[in-house]
């Protein structure tokens, strides 16, 4: 069976059994009962366009994470805007983490722009020192944009807002982009510390780019959004975009959905539950090595067996980081989910690795 590329493809997939994904790194609460009802009272709305600015969407995302609406655009999920941006910036030398996301690549590769890669030390637990990723920018004068993921992907790991800002401080002095990727920063427990929204100005090199898919359960209806530095780029940005790139169910989300408490408690609390859980079973598993992740979810390492093929046998998808770019085979990451499927997992995998 060929492995995919991404995750999220555990329905695709022709098993014998029942699959239980954890490649795809979705909280498993599933979509809020208000978002629901928000798309159940959009339905009349379907005849008619979608506002092609979006207002009331960038206004209820405005109010979410306190931006100027006037520096904010949505896309048709976070990866429809990163095509978009790194196209509209026209660079010549990226330069990407390994391991990261790989749609980075993919984008700066159609634009046109040569890669260097900056590889996070496994020894290191793949965590980004800032200092001294700036040393190597020092030696290469050819960057000219950066795409950092935070926290990273797969890896889980996190730059502060401080560090965020000394980078953006040495790009803006060097005539450096950064795009910083804040897909998952809502599953984190003190999120205000290492998201960069509250802390970029209109003549910072900065572009945030932010996913609400993960978080609420709805990569079919994808939804992203951009926090720019100033309106000029916005202007370059909708003048760039296909227009009604966003669908009526998602540029309809309102201030309902954004503010359910509701919703974000039980998140925090299962996330917190469950992180425990993992964190003190997935350690005493012989042959597995699972790296420390501020998210949800985990890079693990076993090399001593194919234990993608083991745990597909069993009913069990994970993400195989084989292709990520720093990561080479032996390498897996799975998601967090609820409390009997990671039981489930954690059987299966005490039966593979015990053996």
């Amino acid at each position: 069976m060929s492995q995919v590329k991404h995750g999220g493809y555990g329905r695709e997939l022709k098993s014998d059994v029942p699959i239980t994904d954890f490649s795809a790194n979705i909280n498993p609460l599933g979509v809020p009962e208000k978002l629901l009802s928000s798309i159940q009272k959009s339905l009349s709305n379907l005849i008619y366009y979608p506002d092609v600015n979006y207002q009331n969407l960038r206004k209820n995302l405005a109010q979410l994470y306190q931006y100027d609406m006037n520096k904010i655009w949505v896309g048709n999920g976070s990866v429809d805007l990163i095509f978009n941006i790194i196209e509209i910036l026209n660079s010549k030398n990226a330069l990407l983490l390994a391991p990261t996301f790989g749609e980075y690549e993919h984008a700066f590769t159609k634009s046109g722009a040569e890669i260097t890669h900056y590889f996070l030390k496994e020894e290191n637990d793949f965590n980004l020192d800032v200092n001294e990723l700036i040393n190597f920018l020092k030696n290469d004068h050819s960057i000219d944009t950066i795409c950092l993921c935070n926290p990273n992907n797969p890896t889980g790991t996190l730059v502060n807002k401080f560090q965020l800002r000394q980078l953006t401080s040495y790009c803006n002095d060097n005539g450096i982009w950064l795009i910083i990727d804040e897909a998952f920063n809502d599953f984190i427990a003190n999120k205000q510390d290492y998201t960069f929204a509250g802390e970029i100005n209109e003549d910072d090199s900065v572009v945030i780019i932010k996913s609400l898919t993960k978080y609420y359960a709805i990569p079919g209806l994808r939804l992203g959004m951009a926090l720019l530095p100033n309106k000029q780029f916005l202007n370059t940005l909708i003048d760039y975009c296909e227009p009604w790139s966003v669908n009526t169910f998602a540029a309809e989300l309102g201030p309902e959905v954004f503010n359910d408490q509701d919703y974000a408690k039980k998140t925090a609390d299962w996330l917190q539950n469950e992180k425990k859980f993992l964190e003190a079973e997935l350690p005493q598993i012989p042959n597995l090595k699972m790296y420390p992740s501020a998210v949800n979810y985990y890079l693990l390492n076993c090399d001593t067996f194919d234990l993608y093929q083991e745990l597909l046998d069993a009913g069990i998808l994970i993400r195989n980081c084989d292709n990520y770019v720093g990561l080479t085979k032996g390498y897996y990451r799975i998601a967090v989910k609820s409390h009997a499927e990671n039981q489930l997992l954690v059987e299966q995998l005490n039966r593979f690795c015990r053996r």
